[in-house]
């Protein structure tokens, strides 16, 4: 396996992770706000996998902006550079 490959996994792995922790904490935020009267153990259990599901697909996104950025700063590396000329 590649250098390349393995800083990819990884940041696939960090990005999902990162978000399965902003579905937790709105998870955490969701309980707080609802009544426990008012809530049942089926809808609790329910929103907690929507809410987890959430954050998978944000850190998704999350990965899928990192590999864009990175093909945008490889194409710009090997971008040609402009010369200046002084005094024009």
């Amino acid at each position: 396996m590649s250098a390349k490959v393995a800083v990819i996994m990884l940041m696939l792995l960090l990005s999902v992770g990162v978000g399965l922790v902003f579905g937790e904490w709105f998870y955490r935020l969701y309980l707080s706000a609802i009544p426990t009267v008012g809530q049942s153990q089926f809808n609790a259990s329910a929103s907690h996998v929507a809410y987890l599901m959430y954050g998978a697909c944000v850190g998704g996104v999350l990965f899928v902006w990192w590999l864009i950025g990175m093909g945008v700063g490889g194409m710009l590396k090997r971008a040609p550079k402009a010369q200046v000329s002084a005094g024009h």
